[in-house]
């Protein structure tokens, strides 16, 4: 497991209660599984759960806690149908201790969505997911940035179902919360606008695409850099003063020179290439070739891959 997907995990069991008894073992799973040391992991998941069945009954809020971790650990290793079977056991004792409408509830039905998920039962995920954002709704308010991350499940689960209309209102969404709520500058702002031109494009609006990924480059080189002016432009700008005949090698020489620090930025990096595949779908090859230089890629490497971009659909 890489330590991003630690992270992952470990911010995911966090969103259940867990007690001061089973803080230890939820820290011990957590640095196991990122070692990769799965069995182990597991060992100490099942002996607790023996312990804990056997001192305070099968049905016991603390069961449904020590489920919640060893169906990660299972998720994490691919064991989709057993982590499954754990979530809806944690299910019923969550429920029935907190009621249907706890924050506990919707977070195990989140978690069981993203199982369905990775087994292709898209539908049955979104019901799950929908059920879950009810009552995060309902518990927080609906501008809560916590919705956001139903929110952004769920329109990754309408993608993956064609379902574009709702893609594109689950994200606009998530992307008004975070603004109003974090700020133009949060970096949710720009992954979530990422997100949606990706929509965008699966749908051919190339248009409203590129206006994101621009906003998006935009605003990290101003953040980085300051205002922009006709001295200090980001790298779409110049990629197209060069497509329009208005070469400044200066200027390119400039943003070349900035392109380490913006690369820093995953999303950043992400949208770059993002758009320097999608000038040359639309035949802007000098604004590409600017582009992928910015980014780092080689224009050899670019071409021989531009007609097998998997987010681009074809004319």
């Amino acid at each position: 497991m890489s330590s991003s997907q630690t992270t992952v995990m470990s911010q995911i069991i966090s969103n259940y209660e867990i007690s001061a008894r089973l803080r230890t073992l939820h820290n011990l799973v957590v640095q196991y599984a990122g070692e990769d040391r799965y069995e182990v992991a597991v060992s100490l998941c099942k002996q607790a759960l023996k312990d804990l069945e056997r001192s305070s009954g099968r049905d016991h809020p603390d069961v449904a806690t020590i489920h919640n971790i060893l169906a990660l650990v299972y998720k994490d290793q691919g064991k989709y149908k057993d982590a499954a079977a754990l979530l809806n056991e944690a299910l019923v004792i969550r429920a029935k201790h907190l009621g249907p409408d706890h924050p506990a509830v919707a977070a195990i039905l989140n978690n069981l969505a993203v199982l369905y998920g990775k087994r292709g039962k898209y539908r049955e995920a979104e019901l799950l997911c929908k059920r879950a954002l009810e009552i995060r709704e309902k518990v927080l308010g609906s501008d809560h940035p916590d919705v956001t991350k139903q929110l952004n499940n769920l329109a990754l689960l309408c993608q993956n179902q064609g379902k574009y209309a709702e893609v594109e209102r689950y994200y606009q969404r998530a992307l008004e919360i975070y603004i109003n709520c974090l700020g133009v500058n949060d970096p949710n702002v720009a992954k979530t606008k990422t997100n949606l031109a990706s929509a965008y494009l699966k749908q051919a609006k190339y248009a409203e695409a590129e206006a994101l990924y621009k906003e998006v480059l935009t605003r990290a080189h101003e953040l980085e850099y300051g205002k922009i002016s006709e001295t200090n432009k980001p790298i779409w700008m110049i990629a197209e003063d060069r497509q329009n005949g208005k070469f400044n090698p200066a200027l390119t020489s400039q943003a070349i020179a900035q392109r380490s620090a913006l690369m820093e930025n995953s999303t950043v990096a992400t949208t770059l290439r993002n758009l320097g595949a999608l000038y040359r779908r639309l035949g802007k090859f000098e604004a590409a070739e600017v582009i992928e230089e910015c980014a780092g890629r080689s224009g050899k490497a670019v071409e021989g891959a531009k007609n097998k971009s998997s987010f681009l659909p074809k004319k």
